[in-house]
């Protein structure tokens, strides 16, 4: 026949040691979730940043395309400023779109411009891009927001 066994009460050394990892998690566990936190925010920025990056790029390659000598079909672009954003209704803006999913595009802020007065082949047109990062949990995170600022400058080809 077997016997049933009782539960050891604990000892005074064993409840000592609970209070102790109780003690210990309370504060580790918030330490750990912040750098966790901080990990998970800077890993959004940087995708971000590496978004707005692609958007100039993308940008200046399709305004490159558009210089005093392209085809009538295609049209030309510039040199008058432009200003917008990523979720502005304009063919110059176009081409953003694809690479904003991680933003909202109303806030991806796009200034494009031709340096050199003049859209000619050869002539430069640059592209500069920002946004402002939110903090994932703000108040946590003593960086709070920051801007994220992306640039290209290409020549025209046609």
């Amino acid at each position: 026949m077997h016997k049933l066994r009782t539960p050891k009460r604990p000892t005074s050394h064993t409840a000592r040691r609970r209070g102790a990892t109780i003690v210990e998690s309370a504060i580790v566990l918030p330490v750990l979730l912040l750098i966790l936190f901080a990990m998970l925010d800077l890993g959004v920025a940087s995708v971000r940043y590496n978004a707005l990056a692609e958007v100039s790029r993308r940008v200046a390659r399709e305004t490159i395309l558009h210089g005093s000598l392209a085809p009538q079909a295609v049209g030309t672009w510039g040199p008058e400023a432009f200003e917008g954003t990523a979720g502005d209704d304009s063919d110059l803006v176009a081409a953003a779109a694809i690479a904003t999913a991680t933003m909202d595009d109303e806030q991806v802020n796009i200034r494009i411009s031709w340096p050199d007065g003049d859209n000619s082949p050869r002539d430069r047109v640059r592209v500069e891009v920002d946004y402002r990062h939110q903090s994932l949990v703000p108040g946590l995170l003593p960086w709070g927001s920051f801007d994220l600022n992306s640039a290209t400058t290409m020549h025209i080809v046609n």
